[in-house]
Formats: C-alpha cells, sequence, structure tokens
C-alpha cells in the first residue's frame, strides 16, 4: 500500500502545515504565557529555529538514503538487533502521538456537543473517519488537506485581523524584562510543538521531489511559525498576558466577544471547524505514518489488512488515556520531554551514525 504514490511538494506543505499548527495554536498561548509571560513570543521563534533543524534532521536522511522512509533508515543504520527495538519503539511513538491527538478530538466534542453521550462513540467515529481515509492512501490525504489548508490560513488570519481595534501593543512591554534566558523554561514544550512535523520522515519518500522541495519545507516550517506567534502574540495584546494564562483555550475566548455589524458574531464556531479539521489531518497522517512503520518493522506484504485493527487499537489506546482536557494539556506540558526524545533526540542520534557509517564506508 502507497508504495508507488506520489504527492506534489505543495500537498507536503499543506500535509505538515496543518497537521502541526491547528491543535498547538488553541493551547499554544495559554502554556507559553505561564512560562515566558507577556514574552511568550520569544519561546515560539526559539522553538521555531530548533523546529527548522528538526525537520532538516529528516531532510538530510532522505537525501543520505533516497526512497527510503524513516523506519527503515534506522533498521539498516544499526541492523536488527539494535535497530530493531529503536524501529519499533519509533513505530509505537507514531502511533501514541495519533491516539492522543484522537483522544484530545474526541474529548472537544464531549464538551462542545454532547457531553451525555459516551466519549467512546465520538473515538470510534473519529477512528473509522480517519482509517477510511488511510484506506485510500497518501494522495488522497494530500488532496484533501491542500483543500483544507487554504480553508484553515484564511479563517486564521481573517480571524486574527477582525481584532486589531482591540490590540493593546504595550501589553508586550517591557520587552524580555527578566533577560533572555528566563522565559526559555518552556522551551521544551514549544519544541515539542514544532517537532510534530515528525511524521513527515515517512512522508519524504512519497513527495515528488525537486529543487524546490526544500523551499517547500521551509515554507511549511514558516506558515507554523506564523500561525502561532500570531496566536500568541493576538492573545497577549488583547487579553492581557495574566488573563491569556488562566483560559484553557484563550483563542476561543477572546474570538467569542467578536461582533461585526452588530448581527455577524460567533467567531469562535470558525475557529472551533478549523481546528477540527487540521485536528482530522493530523490524527489521519500519524495513522498513516505508523502503518507504514508497522509494515516496514514487520514486513507486511498487505499493511491495508492492519487498517482496521490499527483503528481498533486507536480506540482502545485512546479510551484510557486521560480523564479530560485539562490532564491532556497537563501531559503534553510535563513530558514534553517525551515528545522531543522521539522527534529530535533519537532522529539525530540516527543521523550522526548514518554520517559515521558512511565516513567508514569510504575509508574502507
Amino acid at each position: 500500500m502507497d508504495k508507488h504514490t506520489v504527492i506534489s511538494n505543495r500537498q507536503m506543505l499543506a500535509i505538515v502545515a496543518l497537521a502541526t499548527v491547528g491543535t498547538s495554536s488553541l493551547y499554544a498561548p495559554a502554556t507559553l504565557v505561564h512560562y515566558g509571560g507577556r514574552d511568550a513570543w520569544y519561546l515560539v521563534l526559539m522553538g521555531g529555529a530548533i523546529g527548522i533543524i528538526n525537520v532538516s534532521v529528516f531532510v538530510w536522511l532522505n537525501r543520505l538514503y533516497p526512497g527510503r522512509n524513516y523506519i527503515s533508515v534506522i533498521l539498516l543504520v544499526f541492523g536488527r538487533w539494535i535497530g530493531g527495538p529503536l524501529a519499533l519503539m519509533s513505530t509505537l511513538f507514531y502511533i501514541d502521538v495519533g491516539t492522543w491527538v484522537l483522544r484530545e478530538f474526541s474529548q472537544f466534542f464531549v464538551i462542545a456537543l454532547e457531553p451525555t453521550i459516551p466519549i467512546v462513540w465520538y473515538l470510534i467515529v473519529g477512528a473509522l473517519m480517519c482509517g477510511y481515509a488511510v484506506r485510500l492512501g497518501i494522495e488522497v490525504i494530500a488532496r484533501v488537506s491542500e483543500i483544507i489548508f487554504f480553508i484553515t490560513m484564511a479563517a486564521f488570519i481573517a480571524i486574527y485581523s477582525v481584532l486589531i481595534n482591540q490590540y493593546h501593543p504595550e501589553y508586550l512591554l517591557p520587552v524580555l524584562e527578566h533577560g533572555l534566558l528566563h522565559p526559555l523554561k518552556g522551551l521544551m514544550l514549544s519544541v515539542s510543538w514544532f517537532g510534530d512535523v515528525m511524521f513527515i520522515s515517512m512522508i519524504l519518500n512519497h513527495v515528488r521531489q525537486t529543487k524546490q522541495t526544500p523551499y517547500y519545507i521551509a515554507g511549511a516550517m514558516g506558515v507554523i511559525l506564523f500561525i502561532l506567534l500570531l496566536a500568541v502574540v493576538t492573545c497577549i495584546v488583547v487579553l492581557g498576558a495574566e488573563a491569556t494564562s488562566t483560559f484553557t483555550y484563550p483563542s476561543i475566548s477572546l474570538i467569542q466577544n467578536i461582533s461585526l455589524f452588530r448581527n455577524i458574531e460567533r467567531f469562535d464556531a470558525a475557529l472551533v471547524a478549523v481546528w477540527v479539521m487540521s485536528a482530522f489531518v493530523k490524527i489521519t497522517v500519524y495513522f498513516w505514518a505508523g502503518l507504514q512503520a508497522l509494515s516496514t518493522v514487520f514486513r507486511l506484504r498487505h499493511p491495508g489488512r492492519f487498517v482496521w485493527p490499527l483503528a481498533g487499537a486507536f480506540v482502545i489506546s485512546s479510551q484510557y488515556k486521560a480523564w479530560g482536557l485539562i490532564e491532556i494539556s497537563n501531559f503534553y506540558d510535563q513530558y514534553a520531554w517525551y515528545f522531543v526524545l522521539f522527534q529530535l533526540g533519537l532522529p539525530m542520534l540516527v543521523l550522526l551514525a548514518a554520517l559515521a557509517r558512511g565516513k567508514l564506508s569510504a575509508a574502507s
């Protein structure tokens, strides 16, 4: 499944940007302001800088081993005895991230739609939708993402632009009052959000690569950085840093008060719709990446047969992840190191080992 499928650079950009920016834009303002106060924008910039390094690692590995996904590179570089366990752990990480987002996705529906419906039904529906998309293949996911991308970006820009008359730039002052190092207490969390681009490691070998491919990847990181920065700065200059840190979803809270021409309001519904679409893309691409990884590790000839069993595993795992959105947010905060370990730590180790292996081969 998906061995011969190819997507365009533009579709890759859409997938990467959507899957990373959607869910993060809701949590980022409150959590980053908790660490950085009015200087939370600085955390976004520093996280984005490390995020560019992160994605560059996967691009470099793809150039060293064209046509191979990240899991197959691990197996090739370290061999079956060492690489096997590392590849399996990375595979489980893809699946684990997908289940966390599925739980977050379903928990949000419980709160926003109908609390009396057991969350397991939302989990089942979400897993079936994503499983169906994965069954159709990465090309279909890419085409859908390309459409959603323009809707999402237009919605974000339009919503935050409407708030311009409520901006108080003085809320950002004084800039970096406590120095450059003080806000970096929350850097690990910021890096983990940008590290969500990790699934690109499984997609790159399906991209119709050209000389412009690196620019599209950089463009995707630029879009992510811009939207997260826009979300954080807007919340600070409208609500203030202290108020922003008290909300779970400050972006939704500030948008609820928007009213145009005294009759047009409820813009928060538009933001929720955008978030739901981007969350769906994120679950789907991690589902797809997890299935591809399983196929590589266990050498599955017909991975498509494992879509629905994996969807069932997603539901079961997501059911017992957390009790609510607060617990999910706390987990992302307290265990950011876990995500960064697999997003950046292990890939860096693989790259260094690959470069060393190449030098040894050249020397011999």
